[in-house]
């Protein structure tokens, strides 16, 4: 079982670094990275990148802390407005972060007047290095562990809390759950496939692992499922009408 630990925070004199908001911005950044180098070598320009992701981060922080807000504890943060702006507490939810980083994107993209026929595979290549990010951010949620699940005591993916119970962490098993998927974009990444595969792959696969793993984490529910569970639904309805619509290795 995995022992107990907690690192929230990296002192430097007379200032201490959030380690959450540190692996948020790490894998913000490699995500940047990568995004750019594969979108350079596609035709897009740097600085359409950088402009690009720049507003879906804007605007994916925003509707990520409002969906959080909202959907998880409202109740808390109208006892203590003041917490509502200390992202560093963490505290942003990921669906809210997709629909924010898309509407960043759709407003960038109709801001530029740059042509449709370029957003599918410019989302393709967000897709393939928001993976990356992800999975590095999720371990700033490991390691301040705030999203503990159930109790369990599975020897392997429990963790021991304070006192003698063990629960879940929901922040790691979504590491793990999210790695096969790195793996798949990595091997495919040169494969030809429909404009639009690597989103679809994306959509449908990650709604899935949360939704199923969303019946062990202790969030607020709403006849019966989490608010990420009815967004993971709409997430596979879009992934699967791609697929349909488009055909699975159709270019």
């Amino acid at each position: 079982m995995i022992p107990w630990f907690q690192w929230t925070t990296i002192p430097l004199g007379p200032v201490s670094i959030q380690v959450w908001g540190l692996m948020v911005a790490l894998g913000i950044f490699l995500s940047s990275v990568i995004i750019t180098r594969v979108a350079k070598k596609k035709g897009f320009s740097s600085e359409l990148c950088y402009d690009a992701i720049l507003w879906m981060i804007l605007f994916g922080i925003l509707f990520s802390r409002v969906f959080h807000v909202l959907f998880y504890d409202i109740g808390f943060y109208i006892a203590n407005p003041f917490e509502i702006i200390q992202l560093w507490h963490g505290g942003l939810s990921s669906f809210g972060g997709i629909f924010g980083a898309g509407v960043g994107l759709f407003l960038f993209w109709k801001k530029r007047t740059l042509s449709t026929k370029q957003l599918l595979p410019f989302l393709d290549i967000l897709s393939f290095g928001a993976v990356c990010g992800w999975i590095i951010a999720r371990f700033g949620c490991f390691f301040i562990h705030d999203h503990l699940g159930k109790e369990s005591n599975n020897f392997f993916l429990a963790m021991k809390t304070p006192g003698n119970g063990s629960r879940y962490d929901m922040a790691l098993l979504e590491i793990i759950g999210m790695l096969p998927l790195a793996f798949v974009f990595v091997v495919f990444r040169k494969k030809k496939l429909f404009e639009g595969w690597f989103l679809a792959v994306l959509f449908v696969y990650y709604g899935c692992l949360r939704f199923v793993l969303d019946f062990w984490r202790v969030d607020t529910t709403y006849v019966g499922l989490t608010p990420a569970q009815y967004f993971a639904m709409v997430l596979v309805a879009i992934g699967g009408y791609m697929f349909v619509k488009r055909g699975s290795f159709r270019k």
